[in-house]
């Protein structure tokens, strides 16, 4: 009895020595949630100057940020394989209490000034062209509070996740937002040099439907353009039929093979307005006729709802040239 009433006496005189951590003895972070933005964390290569995000923060802790003193950024360049981020140099990217107002609800807040493409690659000392697609910028933000610092090394996923709207880190993709129409479009296809070869008229007026794959990568859903569904009463074939945004350079297949392992050929032709494309899809494996032709063969005029403003890179120059000499 003697030795628990010493080691009672004992902890509640020491401060230190008590057993339970409480909200007051406990160190209280903070962290940025962003209350606004704009623009877009992607870099293009056709508008690196244009290419900006700026976002708004409030410092959200017990104290609505009151006791925060400074926000610092840093940068890492994935092209460069920077094992450690760099301080920005070119443009200022340190706030102090001065760069703080108490917004609307009582929070320490700030408007970050925009981060653009030409300014990262300043800093970075490179000329961002479509070869350095898929390489990143990686901005880091630290805090500083009471002298202790605060990122996203030391929070959790629970601060960063969408629940809390935290933002310490944004990373910047160096990538060309695509122009290619992705949904539904009207065509009108043709078969009579395939399938309905002997029919008085095979033109069929339909919607086909237009996929991104991502990374820039596109197909139709159904590149038999509906004959499948026709004359077989089922499938749509699949095959490496897809075509490539590289910032506005579109290159379609000319070659591929479907899932059966026949092979096919592809022209294209894009209207000087943008507005429609005119393509011939051949099955030169599958039921080959006198003339050299597949009975598996499309010509077809795609609608799109607003005019295409990529480049077609290997489509042929008149619509003449689409088909069978």
């Amino acid at each position: 009895m003697l030795g628990l009433f010493m080691m009672f006496a004992y902890s509640c005189a020491d401060p230190d020595a008590k057993p339970i951590l409480t909200f007051d003895d406990a160190i209280k972070g903070s962290y940025p949630r962003v209350t606004s933005e704009a623009g877009s964390a992607v870099i293009s290569p056709l508008d690196v100057a244009g290419s900006s995000y700026q976002y708004t923060v409030e410092f959200v802790d017990e104290a609505k940020g009151a006791n925060v003193t400074e926000l610092k950024f840093q940068w890492n360049y994935s092209g460069d394989d920077i094992s450690a981020p760099s301080d920005f140099t070119t443009i200022n990217r340190l706030y102090g209490v001065g760069d703080f107002s108490v917004n609307a609800d009582g929070f320490a807040s700030i408007e970050i000034p925009a981060f653009t493409g030409d300014q990262l690659e300043a800093e970075a000392g490179i000329t961002i062209t479509s070869a350095n697609l898929g390489e990143t910028f990686t901005v880091t933000s630290t805090i500083i509070k009471d002298g202790m610092t605060f990122g996203s090394d030391n929070s959790s996923s629970t601060v960063t996740g969408a629940a809390f709207a935290g933002q310490f880190d944004v990373i910047y993709v160096i990538n060309c937002p695509s122009d290619v129409h992705v949904g539904a479009v009207d065509i009108v296809a043709d078969y009579s040099i395939g399938w309905a070869r002997d029919a008085a008229t095979s033109a069929t007026s339909l919607t086909a439907e237009i996929v991104d794959n991502g990374d820039g990568s596109f197909d139709f859903v159904d590149w038999s353009f509906g004959a499948y569904d026709t004359y077989y009463g089922c499938c749509t074939p699949a095959g490496n039929f897809s075509f490539k945004d590289v910032c506005n350079d579109v290159t379609f297949a000319t070659e591929g093979t479907d899932s059966y392992g026949d092979s096919w050929e592809f022209e294209t032709f894009l209207s000087a307005d943008g507005l429609t494309m005119t393509m011939w899809a051949h099955n030169y494996t599958y039921a080959v006729g006198e003339d050299g032709i597949g009975q598996e063969a499309a010509k077809v005029t795609v609608t799109f709802p607003t005019a295409q403003t990529w480049n077609c890179t290997n489509c042929v120059a008149t619509l003449a040239e689409v088909g069978p000499e």
